[in-house]
């Protein structure tokens, strides 16, 4: 199968990107990524041009040198593939943001689920539609909630149906455990997911100013400002 890259868009009769049963939000191995790619690339400076396949330049060097500290060969290549995908939906200045050592953690968070959010149409529309609306309408999410998600978005995605039980625990396990590295839930008290409002720095906030779709990603009342 052909790979692909950028930001996934909806297009008439398109099958959804349902890869990402690798890891959860990848942090610390987006990050690597990220500074490995602006070592080869100095020059890139803050262009808002997305990254797209010109980040595989580095994923061969990322898996011979195991800059990613995984043990076997195997899920070495299957990570660093993953993190890859998702960083070629950020642009070439929100990739020196996440390489910096300026940058807080927490918005490094935020902005490796934007690139999730980005690459997978899938979870990114669960982040607008259910994420961002729970959180408007209460205070909690549920798997229940993504479930519905998926039987809404079947109706014009029959790939949904046709993925086996296993894998789609797995996508839905996966996207819960994204959002919970992000801080974008916690469990409460009563063992309910608890949505926790994103609250951005200065500075990400600045860098996502003019990009409305970003913030919709999040549970926020407010635009990043």
């Amino acid at each position: 199968m052909r790979e692909r890259w950028g930001v996934e868009r909806e297009r008439q009769d398109s099958r959804y990107r349902l890869s990402f049963t690798v890891g959860g939000l990848l942090l610390p191995q987006g990050v690597v990524c990220a500074r490995r790619f602006l070592d080869s690339h100095p020059n890139v400076g803050m262009s808002k041009e997305e990254i797209g396949e010109r980040i595989t330049s580095i994923r061969d060097e990322i898996v011979d040198s195991n800059a990613l500290a995984i043990r076997t060969t195997s899920a070495n290549k299957r990570v660093t593939a993953e993190v890859c995908k998702r960083l070629s939906a950020l642009s070439f200045a929100e990739l020196d943001f996440l390489a910096s050592e300026e940058s807080s953690m927490q918005d490094c968070r935020y902005l490796m689920w934007m690139a999730m959010c980005r690459y997978y149409l899938f979870v990114g529309g669960f982040a607008t539609e259910v994420l961002r609306e729970r959180f408007l309408l209460g205070e909690t999410i549920a798997l229940d909630d993504y479930d519905r998600y998926v039987l809404n978005k079947a109706m014009w995605h029959p790939e949904l149906e046709s993925i086996s039980a296993a894998t789609a625990s797995k996508l839905r396990g996966n996207v819960f455990k994204a959002m919970r590295e992000a801080g974008l839930i916690e469990r409460g008290s009563r063992g309910a997911d608890v949505i926790v409002p994103a609250v951005f720095g200065q500075r990400l906030a600045g860098l996502e100013r003019d990009n409305a779709a970003s913030w919709l990603f999040f549970p926020s009342r407010d635009r990043m400002n």
